[in-house]
């Protein structure tokens, strides 16, 4: 019983650090926008207008985006 458990989890253990390799090539290649200019853009405002990026905030003020999947969303 002892060594057919420890088979198993020999195994786990070796397909894991087989997939290891893969899974960070994976990520490499995936290209980072930090840093990097965007496009111009309108968007809404909590104030009921209109947000254009363009004339209103590039040059002046530094912008940070973030992204929250389904956070006002209704459950």
């Amino acid at each position: 019983m002892g060594n057919k458990t420890f088979m198993n989890w020999f195994w786990l253990f070796l397909v894991i650090l087989l997939l290891l390799p893969i899974s960070s090539l994976a990520a490499k290649k995936e290209k980072s926008l930090v840093g990097e200019e965007t496009t111009f853009f309108t968007l809404p405002s909590t104030h009921d207008r209109a947000i254009t990026y363009l004339n209103e905030y590039y040059g002046k003020y530094h912008l940070i985006m973030t992204f929250f999947p389904a956070a006002f969303t209704p459950t």
